[in-house]
């Protein structure tokens, strides 16, 4: 099982990436004098599961093993409002509804 929490391990670091690198502000867009910061809502779940067989006994007679294991995750990032700075000035914009 140290696999499955491997895999977990290597699943959080990876998100825990993501949401550093541009979750909550994004890169900035620039066209001269102007430029938005868009603000993002961050959604990241993951989840998983594993098994253990054990030695058994069928009709072959031939002992068995069995083990298994599966992890995924999503992330979503969702623009909600942008910073708009033009010729020195801010304002905040909501987007959508």
């Amino acid at each position: 099982m140290e696999h499955i929490k491997n895999l977990f391990q290597s699943l959080g670091q990876y998100f825990e990436k993501l949401a550093r690198a541009n979750a909550v502000v994004a890169k900035p867009i620039s066209i001269g004098s102007r430029h938005v910061l868009p603000l993002c809502e961050l959604s990241l779940a993951f989840g998983g599961g594993g098994g253990v067989g054990e030695v058994s006994e069928g009709e072959a007679k031939k002992p068995q093993k069995g083990e298994g294991g599966a992890a995924m995750g999503g992330a979503k990032a969702v623009p909600v409002a942008a910073l708009v700075i033009v010729d020195g000035k801010v304002r905040l914009e909501k987007l959508g509804d």
